[in-house]
């Protein structure tokens, strides 16, 4: 694919767009290609340009490009859309020769649908899609041939490069990406807070770097939260405990602050916007290589895998199957999918 956005595989919400005009009036359309028995017509090729169009210039506009970088993209790209066209009716095709058969699933999503809309049956919800002029059955036929060729695809392509794994390629994924595999390690962290309070920040600094030499010789680190802590500090009800932390969660100068203390052992006093904060380390877990038998590994693994490797597949198949189908474009619309190859 020669663009990421992949429009005509329509969404839902896209779908709904699209019905209203095929409740207008149908002009005669001519027939823009033939791909075995089914033929795509300019009526059907104008509502993906439109769809597409609509998509780009949402993603793009998210992006802050202005309209006339919008109206050059379609250009350069509007090639590609009766590629899409082709390759939807092609798996379309592809799933009715399976037999594949996707009624229970177009039923489990329409109720998510539903209910993500507010309603609790699918029939209400398609009440009131009609009192707004839109035919539920135009929807359940978009999701209908989204889930065909879904499966098309799960079936075709992901199931046999499964297939084909064996245990090198999972130990060669697992070598190479352990960082993915790797539990992060956690730090559990208390404090105490000298707030400034109407003192000067020399004062209070002062007074931590004492408690700071009294803990190290054996002061209670409880009884320093107790005495030093104010009770409107969240920590102070927990005995001073902040909570256990993963790499990233902390700021950057506690972070640097705790990153060579070993469990029981505090920081110097750290300078906070209200006061100074004392950290102590209660706890630290290494980070730990999960094991490669381990079956949310193996499906991490599966994952990496499908990544590398799965549009690769994907546009092969996609080839294959027009190689082997028959198909047949009007010569008007051959030349700008020429200009989209190149």
């Amino acid at each position: 694919m020669k663009f990421a956005v992949k429009v005509l595989a329509v969404a839902f919400l896209l779908a709904l767009t699209n019905t209203a005009r095929a409740q207008e009036p149908e002009l005669v359309s001519e027939i823009v290609a033939r791909v075995n028995n089914d033929i795509v017509t300019s009526a059907d090729y104008q509502d993906a340009l439109r769809a597409f169009k609509d998509e780009l210039t949402r993603q793009m506009q998210s992006q802050g490009k202005s309209q006339a970088e919008i109206d050059a993209e379609f250009e350069k790209l509007k090639g590609n859309v009766l590629d899409y066209l082709i390759e939807d009716l092609l798996l379309e095709q592809k799933a009715k020769e399976l037999g594949i058969d996707v009624e229970a699933d177009v039923n489990q999503r329409m109720l998510e649908i539903a209910k993500e809309n507010g309603f609790d049956t699918i029939l209400k919800f398609e009440e009131a899609l009609k009192q707004q002029g839109i035919d539920p059955e135009n929807a359940r036929a978009t999701l209908r041939k989204q889930l065909q060729q879904q499966y098309v695809i799960q079936r075709e392509v992901i199931q046999p490069i499964f297939m084909r794994l064996n245990e090198k390629d999972r130990r060669d994924v697992y070598e190479k990406y352990k960082d993915k595999f790797t539990k992060p390690g956690e730090v559990t962290l208390s404090e105490i807070f000298l707030p400034l309070e109407g003192h000067t920040a020399t004062e209070v600094e002062q007074r931590a770097r004492r408690l700071v030499t009294e803990l190290r010789a054996g002061l209670s680190f409880a009884e320093a939260v107790e005495k030093n802590t104010p009770t409107s500090r969240a920590s102070r009800a927990q005995g001073g405990k902040l909570g256990t932390f993963k790499p990233g969660e902390l700021k950057e100068d506690i972070a640097a602050a705790i990153s060579t203390l070993k469990p029981g052992e505090i920081t110097e006093p750290i300078r906070l916007q209200d006061g100074y904060q004392i950290v102590r380390v209660d706890a630290r877990t290494e980070p730990t290589l999960r094991p490669f038998d381990d079956p949310e590994v193996q499906q991490a693994i599966g994952r990496v895998i499908m990544a590398e490797r799965g549009e690769d597949a994907r546009k092969k198949y996609i080839k294959r199957l027009r190689d082997e189908a028959f198909i047949e474009i009007n010569k008007s619309y051959a030349v700008n999918q020429a200009k989209a190859d190149k």
